[in-house]
């Protein structure tokens, strides 16, 4: 495949990332069986993946500068981790272990293209600064080295949230809420749907059973 075939396809496949998810999530919580010890457990992924998104925003600058300082000294990619742990907080909500896996699956399939459309673009724009960027810090998974640990490279850049702000990462933290606070709902006003995640594969397995 040739690299401009290459780049429509992973064009393609980027742009179709949200209406994907979003047709996603619908169907999801049209079948989840939430209930409140779930959504409690799985809290602490949700709120991990929204502080890493948020210390990101914070240094991201894209007009100016490689950013290289906050998570991006760990990993080139961290608005795709707090994404992904906020997404898997979520799928493990809902009340059954296929979620999350179809959850894992699909958001591989939608980001991988994002990500390395994303990558030939810094590199286009920034060439050796950013191969030896990516040299020293891995993808999504941080390289525990002392030069990865160490101070990054180019200036110094602090947390700002005028950067949050800017960047509108409020909509994640609305969009959190409400999923969130609808979950919850869910599992107080259905309690007898929450009380087995195999609640939703009972007819089958009546099904089966009959059959046996």
């Amino acid at each position: 495949m040739t690299t401009a075939r290459s780049d429509q396809v992973l064009v393609l496949l980027s742009r179709w990332r949200v209406n994907l998810g979003t047709a996603l999530t619908i169907v999801a919580m049209a079948l989840a069986h939430p209930g409140h010890p779930e959504i409690l457990r799985a809290m602490p992924l949700v709120l991990l993946g929204v502080a890493i998104r948020t210390w990101a925003r914070g240094h991201l600058d894209r007009r100016h500068r490689l950013t290289q300082t906050g998570p991006y000294r760990l990993v080139r990619h961290p608005l795709y981790v707090g994404s992904f742990l906020i997404g898997l907080g979520v799928s493990a909500m809902l009340g059954t272990w296929l979620v999350p896996v179809l959850f894992t699956v699909t958001y591989l399939a939608m980001y991988l293209p994002k990500g390395i459309r994303e990558d030939r673009y810094l590199l286009g724009r920034y060439g050796d600064e950013y191969r030896a960027y990516a040299a020293r810090v891995g993808a999504i998974f941080p390289r525990l080295s002392p030069v990865t640990l160490g101070a990054g490279g180019g200036p110094a850049v602090r947390f700002e949230w005028e950067r949050v702000i800017g960047h509108r990462e409020w909509k994640t933290w609305l969009g959190v809420v409400a999923v969130v606070a609808g979950l919850w709902i869910m599992a107080t006003v259905f309690p007898e749907a929450s009380r087995s995640s195999w609640h939703m594969w009972s007819p089958l397995l009546a099904l089966r059973n009959a059959h046996t």
